[in-house]
């Protein structure tokens, strides 16, 4: 560990504005547990890892306050190397540690066990998470009362009402189960729905421990209006689209 060390403290390590970080401290050996809610997106975008290599949290000091890398010591021919694991946020395109991405779960995922499927590490950072849960409630009640197709309609009736953050980009399903949340419209295009995430958190590397996130939507109601807000969402789907409606076994009073 005193060569990994080493290798460490002689590594360029950058923050989320590219600058040289000013401080590092090596707290350790990254647990299994979270590699394995990363592994999914290290797999595909770092080639290079292998389940051999050790992973190592470095702690460090950065423009917009502390961050935690996460660097890969692996051998080359004898010798150990370090390098820093950096995926991109989707929506801002930087290269970050994984640790700066938030991480999600679905409650209806193929692999739940009653207690919520597996955490997987998403597409975005959470500065611009927060940023995108405004405005979202609305789009997807648009979507609702303006569907293109009877598919999507049909579709989105039966998922339910969504307050919680959803995106296809960011919070991916598995390969498995995209076909589940997906509807081919009039035009023979691909519509994808939307599919809540049940969870959120980000690691804190101050705390070294995870730190819950809230994922309602901006604008939607609030716990104890959700029910009514949803019967009388059905009323008016039941007014909008008698036939649909119909079909579904919603009756408008």
């Amino acid at each position: 560990m005193a060569a990994s060390m080493a290798l460490i403290e002689k590594l360029e390590l950058l923050d989320e504005d590219e600058s040289s970080v000013t401080a590092r401290e090596i707290l350790g050996t990254i647990s299994a547990e979270r590699r394995s809610v990363w592994s999914s997106r290290l797999t595909a975008e770092v080639p290079a890892l292998s389940p051999s290599d050790e992973l190592v949290a470095v702690r460090c000091a950065g423009g917009r306050g502390p961050l935690e890398h996460a660097v890969r010591i692996a051998s080359d021919g004898g010798a150990e190397m370090a390098t820093p694991i950096l995926v991109e946020c989707k929506v801002s395109y930087e290269e970050l540690p994984p640790s700066a991405l938030v991480e999600y779960r679905f409650d209806d995922d193929a692999s739940s066990d009653g207690g919520g499927g597996p955490w997987r590490l998403s597409m975005v950072c959470l500065e611009y998470l927060l940023a995108f849960r405004a405005g979202k409630f609305k789009d997807w009640e648009k979507r609702l009362l303006e569907p293109t197709c009877k598919a999507e309609f049909r579709r989105m009736v039966k998922i339910g009402p969504v307050f919680n953050v959803f995106d296809h980009h960011m919070f991916p399903s598995p390969e498995e189960e995209k076909a589940k949340f997906e509807v081919t419209d009039d035009h023979g295009r691909k519509v994808v729905l939307p599919r809540p995430v049940t969870a959120l958190r980000i690691w804190s590397t101050e705390r070294q421990a995870y730190e819950e996130v809230d994922p309602t939507l901006e604008g939607a109601p609030k716990p104890e209006e959700r029910e009514s807000y949803w019967t009388g969402m059905l009323q008016k789907l039941a007014e909008n689209f008698p036939e649909e409606a119909g079909e579904l076994g919603l009756v408008s009073k």
